[in-house]
């Protein structure tokens, strides 16, 4: 995509967005983006977004799919998006949906998709998270403590 300075939205790199308010095509953009974008500020002229992981995922289990979000943002961009962008939001959409919480008795299982195991893994190796996670079950499925769900290991 080319120049188009009849189009509302400026994306930057670091995934902030500013959307031209007086722009004719601003209603339609400003719809479009509200889903996965976070609004940050709103001054007369000027309305500022960032795209955030939890906006991505939040857009994610609402059923966008990031080829929707990059072609909302691509629609209606101003200047071709930043060849970042559209890697950034491919690679944290698909990270949603990795993990699934469930209850059990009086814990909670943390589980991954088999082949996904490496995640797991993962969680287990990280120095804050280690002290919330309960007993290894399988490869796959640990289970976390009800009283830790929501916790932080600062807390």
């Amino acid at each position: 995509m080319s120049f188009d300075p009849s189009n509302p939205l400026i994306v930057q790199a670091d995934r902030s967005v500013f959307l031209e308010a007086f722009n004719p095509r601003a209603e339609a953009a400003q719809t479009d983006i509200a889903p996965f974008a976070e609004l940050i500020s709103s001054p007369e002229h000027l309305h500022t977004y960032r795209v955030t992981p939890l906006s991505l995922w939040n857009a994610a289990s609402a059923g966008l799919t990031a080829d929707d979000i990059v072609g909302a943002l691509a629609r209606h961009a101003k200047f071709p998006l930043p060849d970042n962008v559209a890697t950034d939001v491919r690679e944290l959409v698909g990270r949603w949906g990795r993990l699934k919480l469930e209850q059990y008795d009086f814990a909670l299982l943390l589980i991954v998709a088999p082949g996904d195991e490496a995640l797991l893994t993962e969680l287990g190796r990280h120095k804050e998270i280690r002290p919330l996670l309960g007993e290894v079950m399988s490869p796959t499925v640990v289970t976390v403590p009800a009283a830790h769900r929501g916790c932080s290991s600062s807390s």
